[in-house]
């Protein structure tokens, strides 16, 4: 049998959107009130200070190092300075990589255009497009990297 509302037709969907308080207050006996959890799942009140008492605790059990060392680490941290970053954009890549790409893109675009301004499109146009989005295609996929990069692991990191 089908509970109300998860049948095919629309006058059950409306029997179940005019719910008058009778039949709201009726699902509600079904819902366990906070207070109706048994004397087995409860925590005593002493328990239940001392295990919140432990989470402002630095130096609980979960901790890896003492919060002095953790203090000491960071000072020793804080003159540290990054090496300037490498340049990167469009201006130091390979010049095959960014021919690659502006033929891959550029085709697909010209394709794009060609398809939606220009009726009748010339007999060259669809195959050379293709053409060289396809050589852009291939260029992109051998620009790939061949291996792992050092100090990579053997899955992804946060």
């Amino acid at each position: 049998m089908t509970p109300p509302g998860y049948g095919n037709s629309d006058d059950e969907w409306f029997a179940v959107t005019d719910m008058d308080n009778e039949d709201e207050e009726r699902w509600r006996d079904h819902v366990p009130e906070p207070e109706q959890v048994g004397d087995s799942s409860r925590i005593s009140d002493s328990a239940w200070n001392d295990l919140v008492s432990r989470f402002d605790d630095p130096s609980g059990a979960a901790a890896d190092m003492p919060s002095d060392e953790v203090r000491e680490r960071l000072e020793e941290t804080e003159r540290w300075q990054p090496e300037p970053a490498a340049p990167i954009g469009w201006r130091t890549a390979s010049p095959t990589l960014m021919l690659s790409v502006l033929a891959a893109f550029g085709a697909l675009i010209a394709l794009l255009i060609g398809v939606v301004f220009f009726r009748p499109l010339p007999g060259w146009f669809l195959p050379v497009s293709i053409a060289v989005l396809l050589g852009g295609a291939v260029g992109l996929f051998f620009h790939l990297p061949k291996q792992r990069g050092f100090g990579d692991d053997n899955g992804a990191a946060v």
